[in-house]
């Protein structure tokens, strides 16, 4: 899965003064990110790229990689952001499109790479049609790239489509703080391979 490196140049803090007093900037979102297959061609992951206000490069990048077949099993969750941020929280829902409006079920594996504490504060439930994913506290992680792996324990037997909807919050920081709200969405299809006997396998595959 690729790791992809960020320019080093820091945001400006668009600060306005008035009266002697910092003004308090409303969170900015950004709802229109760039969908980017992996640089490897073999690899299945994309991301959503977030572009910063100037000229400085990317604000932050969230990928997320169906490692492995047939079907999703593995799924790779990264965040890369510019180095004067700091990562505040992240909820991911995965739902099947197309499937009978049940979710896939996921379990946490890790939970991330580092091991260093406090450790992230993670959730994971179901929302009626959604597997939902909440990082509520990114603790000694705030600050780096962040990995999540996730496995896939029950997949709709139905379903050819994986969608996932992904919500960050990135804390510019600095003399004042900055909220950008980062949200996209990823989609996936799968494939049904055929099985020994020339049938349809009922277990999707990733097609990339």
């Amino acid at each position: 899965m690729r790791r992809r490196a960020f320019l080093a140049s820091a945001l400006t803090a668009a600060s306005t003064l008035t009266a002697g007093c910092g003004s308090i900037r409303s969170p900015t979102e950004h709802t229109d990110p760039v969908v980017e297959p992996d640089d490897n061609p073999r690899d299945r992951g994309k991301y959503l790229q977030f572009d910063g206000d100037g000229d400085d490069g990317d604000l932050a990048t969230v990928g997320v990689d169906p490692t492995s077949g047939p079907l999703p099993r593995p799924l790779a969750v990264s965040i890369s952001h510019s180095r004067d941020t700091e990562l505040r929280s992240l909820t991911q829902r995965f739902t099947t499109p197309d499937g009978d409006g049940s979710p896939p079920r996921l379990s946490l594996r890790g939970p991330f790479e580092g091991g260093r504490r406090p450790h992230p504060s993670v959730s994971l439930f179901r929302d009626e049609t959604a597997a939902v994913v909440e990082v509520h506290r990114f603790g000694e992680l705030a600050d780096e790239t962040a990995f999540l792996n996730l496995a896939v324990t029950e997949w709709p037997e139905s379903a050819r489509r994986l969608a996932v909807d992904s919500t960050v919050e990135l804390v510019e920081t600095g003399v004042f703080e900055h909220t950008h709200v980062l949200d996209g969405e990823l989609e996936f299809d799968f494939f049904a391979e055929p099985d020994a006997d020339g049938g349809t396998a009922g277990t999707p595959s990733s097609s990339g």
